[in-house]
């Protein structure tokens, strides 16, 4: 459970990496979709300047697209890249990044309270952390009594 969060990190940082496709912008003033990666294969759509793609794959030659009807291949050298799922993909990790941050920091920043937690002057000492933490001198002065303090176990002994 304690590294549940960092498990999740890394897992949606992976999903966003795995899942990234490049986009292109069809320079060609009109471009075949064809059924299979050859000029031998069945034109099964027809695409024009400007429209964006999907790639799903790159064989350097021919890209294969998302089409409504499932895939395509259109060759290469008609397409330039656009960069703005790179873009946004970039957004979505700097955000994630973020979040991992702030969590990190404000764990730090209770980790007094996280110790103390079976100390019998807890709530004290959560108080104390909770709104005047941010000021290191007390920080460390709760995290020692957090770390020296009376546990509620030794008590019933």
């Amino acid at each position: 459970m304690r590294y549940l969060k960092l498990i999740i990190f890394f897992l949606i940082i992976t999903a966003c990496r795995t899942t990234y496709a490049e986009s292109y912008i069809v320079d060609a003033p009109v471009l075949n979709v064809r059924s299979c990666a050859g000029t031998n294969c069945q034109i099964i759509r027809k695409l024009t300047k400007g429209d964006t793609i999907v790639s799903i794959k790159d064989d350097g030659k021919w890209v294969e697209i998302k089409t409504e009807n499932g895939s395509g291949y259109v060759i290469k050298k008609a397409l330039s890249e656009d960069n703005t799922l790179i873009y946004m993909e970039n957004y979505m990790i700097f955000f994630v990044m973020l979040f991992f941050v702030i969590w990190f920091v404000f764990f730090i920043y209770m980790l007094p309270a996280k110790i103390a937690s079976d100390n019998k002057n807890f709530i004290k000492i959560y108080k104390v952390n909770l709104f005047l933490g941010w000021i290191p001198v007390i920080w460390l002065i709760l995290l020692l009594a957090a770390l020296i303090g009376e546990s509620n176990e030794d008590k019933t002994l």
